[in-house]
C-alpha cells in the first residue's frame, strides 16, 4: 500500500476572492497506478484514497471560497460581492487542506459549483465539475445521484458545444472528445435517442480528426446505445400489454 502522505504534496493557493494563501494537496503522478478507466473517462486507481478528483477543488479555508485551477483567475466587483454576501459572510471556517475523504472531496464538490455558478464561470468549467461530482457518486455507488449529476453534467456541455468554450475548462477537450462525451452522458441518463444522434455526429470525424480512440469507443457506444434504446422500447410494449 503506498503512503498517502508520501504520495501527496502541498501546492500553494492564492484565493482568487480574498487573495488569501493556503495549501491544498496534490498527488504526485508517479504515485499512481491505474485500474480501468469507464467509458465516460471515470478513472479508477490500485489506491482509490489517491485518486487526483479528490483533490481538483480548492476551498479558501479563510473566506469558503471554493475554485478549480481551470476558473478565470479574475472576478469582477459585482461577483465578488456575491461572494462575500452569499458565501464568505455564512462561512464557517472548515479544513480542507489535508488528506480527503470522498465525503469531504463531496462536499468541496458542491461548494465549487456555488460558487461557479455565482461568478459566472463557462459552462464547460461547470459541466467538468458536476462530471466530477457523478463520478464520486459511482464511486459511493450511489446510482441515484450519480444519474443526477450526470445528466446536469450532459446538459452544461451542450450548452459548452453550443458556446464553444470547452477548451477553456479542459484544455484536452477538442470538437470530437466533447461530442463523444455528450453522448456517453446521454446514454448513461438512458436519453438514448439523443445519444445515438451525438455519437453520430462524433463518427462524422473519421477523416477529420486523429482521435482514433475516440471514433472507437463513439462506435462501440453508437451501438450499445442503440441496443439500449431496443430493450427500453420492448420493456415500455411489455408494459403496455
Amino acid at each position: 500500500m503506498i503512503d498517502q502522505v508520501s504520495a501527496l504534496y502541498d501546492k500553494k493557493i492564492a484565493c482568487l476572492h480574498c487573495q488569501s494563501t493556503f495549501t491544498s494537496k496534490r498527488v504526485r503522478s508517479g504515485s499512481l497506478s491505474m485500474l480501468k478507466r469507464d467509458s465516460d473517462f471515470c478513472t479508477y486507481f490500485k489506491e482509490q484514497s489517491l485518486n487526483p478528483i479528490l483533490y481538483t477543488v480548492n476551498v479558501c479555508p479563510s473566506c469558503g471560497l471554493a475554485f478549480s485551477d481551470q476558473f478565470k483567475q479574475h472576478l469582477t466587483p459585482s461577483q465578488k460581492k456575491l461572494v462575500g454576501e452569499l458565501i464568505s459572510a455564512k462561512w464557517t471556517p472548515k479544513e480542507f487542506g489535508g488528506i480527503r475523504s470522498l465525503e469531504a472531496a463531496l462536499a468541496a464538490y458542491k461548494l465549487a459549483i456555488y460558487a461557479a455558478e455565482l461568478t459566472d464561470q463557462v459552462h464547460s468549467v461547470k459541466a467538468g465539475l458536476y462530471l466530477r461530482l457523478a463520478w464520486l457518486c459511482r464511486f459511493q455507488e450511489n446510482q441515484a445521484e450519480e444519474k443526477r449529476f450526470l445528466h446536469i453534467a450532459a446538459n452544461e456541455y451542450e450548452q459548452s458545444f453550443i458556446h464553444s468554450d470547452y477548451t477553456q475548462g479542459d484544455k484536452e477537450m477538442s470538437e470530437v472528445r466533447v461530442l463523444y462525451l455528450i453522448g456517453e452522458l446521454k446514454r448513461r441518463v438512458e436519453q438514448y435517442d439523443e445519444a445515438i444522434q451525438y455519437f453520430s455526429r462524433t463518427l462524422e470525424y473519421r477523416n477529420r480528426t486523429i482521435e482514433t480512440g475516440i471514433l472507437s469507443m463513439a462506435q462501440d457506444q453508437w451501438a450499445q446505445a442503440r441496443e439500449d434504446y431496443k430493450a427500453k422500447k420492448q420493456k415500455q410494449a411489455a408494459k403496455i400489454s
